[in-house]
């Protein structure tokens, strides 16, 4: 503790340090306060370690803790998100980019869960509604040739289509942001790079970048 902010307790004994302490606080509430704050915004990462460690060896306290004051917790957690909406997107994203094998294990897990499969159907039908409101042409005939155009690889990591790795059809203007189901809009791609690509328009060339 800084010599000046909090006073230095003159006690070697445990106990007559903590009580020492605890009357010291008491009546210097505001100076402690003052000092915690500065303490916290200078070393956010001893606190954060501290804080897991403490947890680690009591997790009984966390729970009980949370269910004792769980409404006060969400309602903490809802503020703090929309006042750092902007903050937790840009996170979100950098993580999604740094680890995008992760980031489609875990579509593929919550795909098979109930709220998935939800999900996937509520896309499907939205999907289905633009598909009736664009323009609407692409044939079998016209998919095949432009897999042999492509030599029946990825039009974007190259990897060729087999049994275990069927092409899909990705359309390079999305059909959400305007795209036509048309021959000039759509090229082969494996399921990895349609996951990854998802509603991005490529610019310059096929790079997730």
């Amino acid at each position: 503790m800084d010599k000046g902010e909090i006073n230095y307790m003159p006690y070697k004994d445990p106990e007559k340090a903590r009580q020492y302490y605890d009357t010291d606080r008491k009546q210097n509430k505001e100076r402690y306060k003052k000092y915690q704050i500065k303490y916290r915004e200078t070393h956010p990462e001893r606190i954060s370690e501290s804080k897991k460690k403490w947890l680690e060896r009591n997790p009984e306290y966390n729970k009980e803790y949370y269910q004792a004051n769980r409404e006060k917790i969400i309602g903490k957690s809802k503020i703090w998100r929309k006042i750092n909406h902007k903050k937790i997107l840009e996170k979100v994203k950098l993580w999604q980019k740094d680890h995008p094998d992760e980031v489609l294990e875990r579509i593929r897990k919550y795909s098979k869960t109930e709220k998935g499969k939800a999900c996937k159907q509520r896309v499907e039908t939205k999907r289905r509604v633009r598909m009736r409101e664009i323009i609407n042409t692409l044939t079998a005939k016209e998919w095949l040739d432009i897999l042999e155009k492509y030599n029946y690889v990825c039009a974007y990591c190259g990897t060729e289509f087999g049994c275990e790795n069927l092409p899909t059809k990705d359309h390079v203007i999305p059909i959400s942001k305007g795209g036509n189901n048309v021959k000039e809009n759509i090229v082969p791609a494996c399921r990895s790079c349609n996951a990854k690509k998802h509603t991005k328009i490529l610019i310059g060339g096929n790079s997730f970048g």
